[in-house]
């Protein structure tokens, strides 16, 4: 697997990132989440409650929803895991898809499913509120992709918008995330996840390759100070 460029990887750019970062989310974001925000965003009208992940504040919504986008999903079944304001479900639908949205946020689940119903795609989105696959994993339901944006950040998380960033402070998330998916799989299922250089990439692909998955890079995008890449996962 290629290794992926890493330049936010020296001590000045992560200070410099870590400095654009707080002032930032401490000039801007932070007030915008605290209140319901509307916005555009990829085509879609999107409303952002309190506590839920805001897509147009972060490169990865963008990077991953656009590679769906580009996805022909006509009858194929979409889970989306930490669905958050709902912009990978509602591009998934877009695609053709018959989508699954899960959040262990209320918050994020309420959103999703207002969002498929103002943009028109309530009849392709189905929304749960569950802990990854906690509410599914009894079902019987199989998907062909699974699509996620994971909190790959180290740390436990103590509100619910922390969730969208901390996995654990092992990374938990990564290893409920592996245990669990290929129960919900369908044979030749993939999973599609996006990662950051800011993260541990090794560590975070960890559980899945431990669990017999394969790994494939399929594409990057280099930013100022950190690269994205989109991984397949396949049992």
């Amino acid at each position: 697997m290629p290794t992926i460029d890493r330049p936010s990887s020296t001590a000045l750019a992560r200070f410099v990132r870590r400095l654009l970062f707080l002032v930032a989310y401490h000039g801007w974001v932070r007030h915008a989440l605290r209140r319901t925000v509307r916005t555009r965003f990829l085509g879609f009208t999107l409303l952002v409650p309190p506590s839920v992940f805001h897509p147009r504040y972060y490169f990865t919504s963008r990077f991953l929803a656009e590679a769906i986008a580009s996805l022909s999903l006509a009858g194929k079944k979409v889970l989306d895991v930490g669905c958050g304001s709902g912009i990978l479900s509602l591009a998934a639908a877009k695609s053709g898809g018959s989508v699954t949205a899960v959040d262990i946020n209320p918050a994020a689940v309420q959103a999703t499913s207002h969002n498929a119903a103002l943009n028109g795609l309530s009849s392709s989105i189905c929304t749960i509120h569950s802990d990854i696959f906690d509410d599914l994993i009894h079902t019987g339901t199989t998907f062909d992709f699974m699509i996620c944006n994971p909190p790959y950040y180290v740390g436990e998380p103590f509100t619910m918008a922390e969730r969208a960033f901390k996995g654990g402070s092992n990374l938990q998330f990564f290893s409920q995330f592996a245990s669990g998916s290929k129960s919900l799989l369908a044979p030749d299922g993939s999973i599609l996840l996006v990662l950051s250089s800011d993260a541990d990439v090794n560590a975070c692909l960890r559980p899945f390759r431990d669990r017999g998955f394969s790994v494939r890079f399929l594409r990057s995008r280099r930013l100022l100070f950190e690269t994205l890449a989109l991984f397949e996962l396949r049992a």
